[in-house]
C-alpha cells in the first residue's frame, strides 16, 4: 500500500479517497476516506473521515468512523466517534458521540450491553448454543476483581 502526506501548506476543499494510508499535516474542509489516517497535531479535518485505524493528534470537526480510533493528548475532536475500539488519552478534548459498533466502516450495528454482560442466572442459552442451562446456574461471578492499589481513598492533607 502506498503513503500519501497532505503537507502543512495544503488546503483541500472537496473529497479525498484512498485505499493507502494517510499522513495529514495540512487542512481538509470535506471527507476523507483511506485504509490508516494520522492526522499530525496540526492538522485539520472539517468533514467526516473514514479509516480501519484514526490517529488524531489535530482537530477533527465532523464524524470519524474507523475500526480503531486514537485520540492523544494534542487531539481536539467535535463531532461523533463510530468505532470498535476507542483509546483516548487523558489530556484529549472530545466534545460530542461515541458508539461502539461492530463493523464502523460497513453498515454499523450498535453493539449493545446485554452482548457483553453474561447472561443472568437460570436464562436459557440461544438458539443453537451447546451450552446446558444448568452451567449458567452453576457458574459464579468474581466481583471482587479490583485489588487493593486500585480501590479509591480519601485523600488527607496533614496539618501543620
Amino acid at each position: 500500500m502506498s503513503e500519501s502526506v497532505i503537507a502543512d501548506d495544503l488546503h483541500i476543499k472537496g473529497e479525498v479517497t484512498t485505499t493507502g494510508d494517510v499522513e495529514l499535516k495540512g487542512v481538509i474542509e470535506g471527507d476523507i476516506t483511506c485504509r490508516t489516517l494520522m492526522i499530525a497535531q496540526d492538522a485539520r479535518i472539517e468533514g467526516n473521515a473514514r479509516a480501519e485505524k484514526v490517529v488524531v493528534r489535530g482537530s477533527v470537526d465532523g464524524r470519524i468512523n474507523g475500526v480503531r480510533v486514537t485520540l492523544t493528548s494534542s487531539a481536539k475532536v467535535q463531532g461523533e466517534l463510530i468505532c470498535k475500539a476507542l483509546s483516548v488519552d487523558e489530556e484529549a478534548y472530545f466534545d460530542g458521540t461515541s458508539q461502539r459498533v461492530d463493523d464502523p466502516l460497513g453498515n454499523p450495528k450498535p453493539i449493545s450491553a446485554e452482548e457483553h454482560k453474561p447472561s443472568p442466572q437460570g436464562a436459557k442459552p440461544a438458539s443453537g448454543s451447546s451450552e446446558k442451562p444448568q452451567a449458567a446456574k452453576d457458574a459464579k461471578v468474581d466481583k471482587s476483581d479490583k485489588s487493593e492499589t486500585d480501590k479509591v481513598r480519601p485523600m488527607i492533607t496533614p496539618t501543620t
